[in-house]
């Protein structure tokens, strides 16, 4: 979760830093709420869904940031099961930009992913699944993947990548069909996860080979200028 247990990474001077709480209203919306009681009842409401406004200092750089905390309460299922409460948030000021992928991936892969990150920040978590997914197939298809579906297109890649990198191309895809068919709408930490393995998987694909082909050129060209 954004910011859990007061660390994360600072939107002001990009890094990864700590945070306090300087202030919180645990309820604002739909109805407003705080321990001077309600605008509109003096009763707690009982919404399923209700967000809350958190204002966090960085304790680096002591500039602040605004987040918004939603939680939604799921009511039992059928079988009778206990009620599940699912908890994101979303930083509003400064405003977050979509997640972007290094410029040495392909195009395309570039382009599908923040369009799912996106969806992501919108919380359209079903639709950022499944733009995730799509990142994944074009993705294993500029790396020559053969098969008839994703399935197979990643496994067609053992031996030539990772079996860490395998499984986890195969939970981006997993994240997709869940969304797509059955309707699964996951939590922002797990759609997050799932984006951070993207990330994982171009860093080791596209841009470590990138940098050690610009390592590699450099001590050359120092080598031809040496002998010169």
């Amino acid at each position: 979760m954004l910011f859990k247990d007061g660390v994360g990474f600072c939107p002001w001077h990009k890094r990864d830093s700590s945070f306090k709480v300087v202030h919180s209203l645990n309820y604002a919306s739909p109805h407003f709420y705080s321990h001077m009681g309600s605008a509109t009842s003096r009763e707690f409401p009982n919404d399923p869904v209700h967000t809350g406004v958190m204002i966090l200092e960085c304790l680096h750089c002591k500039k602040s940031v605004i987040v918004l905390e939603t939680e939604a309460r799921l009511p039992p299922d059928e079988a009778g099961g206990e009620e599940e409460v699912q908890t994101w948030r979303t930083l509003v000021s400064p405003s977050e930009s979509p997640r972007t992928l290094h410029e040495a991936a392909p195009a395309g892969v570039r382009s599908l992913f923040a369009e799912a990150s996106i969806c992501e920040r919108a919380t359209a978590f079903r639709a950022a699944g499944v733009m995730y997914r799509a990142t994944v197939e074009e993705l294993v298809k500029d790396q020559n993947a053969t098969g008839r579906d994703l399935y197979t297109k990643i496994d067609s890649l053992q031996g030539q990548l990772p079996v860490d990198l395998i499984q986890d191309l195969h939970e981006a895809r997993m994240l997709g069909n869940d969304s797509i068919h059955a309707g699964i709408i996951y939590s922002a930490d797990e759609v997050e996860d799932v984006a951070r393995l993207i990330e994982e998987a171009v860093l080791v694909l596209y841009v470590q080979p990138e940098e050690k082909r610009a390592m590699r050129a450099a001590r050359k060209a120092r080598r031809d200028s040496a002998t010169a």
